[in-house]
């Protein structure tokens, strides 16, 4: 076992001079999922094999605590197609994938979720997709089995990235994709956090397509994405892909200084045609809801300002504590 210090720019794998690269390498991240891993493993280990190439699963484990970890490594040392990366604490799934991303060394390189809510038996589809000359293919669950409130909320997000990113996919949020070897080694090489797949590939010029998935509902555990992490991850989309929001606060503003305008001239005839009259409860009324808007505004500036200042730090975007000999 060796210990890595890694930053966001992570290097290209090393290839080993004795072993062949293998064609798919598949990505999957794993945080306290140990009681899906052994069903896990064994379907993705059955569907790849089924392909006829050969192939290497690297799981990463982002800090669990439930005994994935060690789980993990055991059944690394029984199957030399599994390559076990463990970071020093969680750091989240997104450098979680980039970690793994770093080691792959197939020439497609897809990604899955360890719940088992996408099936591990619909990679080869995604694969079939790129031989089409695609440099991206993400799933469409477009039968999803979550909650009424998540399906919507993910409709309109998904409508708005579209919209903002000229990508036309119905679900970007789904977490099985595929990705040319190319593409991976390009994505590596952006400096940047606040990483989004779907918009980071369109803004390097790949070709995107999408696939129709199954999706299942979760069968172990809990969804490591409760509602404010969702709403979290939502607003960090939104303000990575564009300035739309801040753009937004100078149309308010504007539109509140012509509201104000107009006001200033009732007030003045009220006063003129009906005399002095006691306007204090308008007055407080709209001061509260324009103090409101002007903390919002606040806010949302101190936001990007914050991003950019994490940004410029340049801390490690993950540390990896061990990693299994290839």
């Amino acid at each position: 076992m060796l210990w890595h210090m890694t930053n966001i720019a992570s290097p290209k794998p090393t290839e080993s001079e004795h072993a062949p690269l293998p064609a798919y390498s598949v990505v999957v991240p794993v945080y306290n999922e140990i009681d899906t891993l052994d069903e896990l493993l064994t379907r993705l280990t059955s569907t790849l094999e089924g392909t006829g190439a050969s192939y290497e699963i690297i799981l990463v484990d982002d800090g669990s605590t439930d005994g994935s970890t060690e789980h993990l490594k055991t059944l690394a040392a029984q199957d030399a197609n599994l390559h076990v990366i463990v970071f020093s604490r969680n750091f989240g799934q997104s450098p979680a994938l980039y970690a793994g991303f770093s080691r792959a060394r197939g020439g497609y390189v897809a990604m899955l979720d360890a719940d088992l809510q996408n099936y591990p038996e619909d990679i080869p589809l995604l694969f079939a997709k790129l031989d089409e000359g695609y440099d991206m293919v993400s799933g469409w669950r477009s039968q999803r089995k979550d909650s009424l409130f998540r399906t919507g909320a993910s409709r309109i997000l998904n409508r708005y990235i579209a919209r903002s990113t000229k990508v036309a996919l119905h679900d970007y949020g789904c977490a099985l994709k595929a990705f040319r070897r190319e593409m991976v080694v390009h994505m590596l090489s952006l400096t940047h956090r606040c990483r989004y797949l779907p918009v980071d590939a369109a803004a390097l010029g790949g070709r995107v397509a999408e696939v129709e998935v199954r999706h299942d509902e979760r069968s172990h555990g809990t969804s490591k994405y409760g509602l404010v992490k969702l709403i979290r991850t939502a607003f960090d989309l939104v303000t990575s892909i564009s300035a739309a929001p801040l753009q937004f606060i100078g149309l308010l503003g504007w539109a509140f200084a012509a509201v104000g305008f107009f006001m200033s001239i009732w007030v003045a005839y009220v006063r003129l045609t009906q005399g002095d009259i006691n306007t204090m409860g308008s007055v407080v009324a709209i001061f509260f809801f324009l103090s409101g808007c002007q903390l919002v505004a606040t806010g949302l500036l101190c936001e990007y300002v914050g991003r950019i200042y994490i940004e410029v730090q340049a801390k490690p975007y993950y540390v990896i504590r061990e990693e299994t000999e290839r």
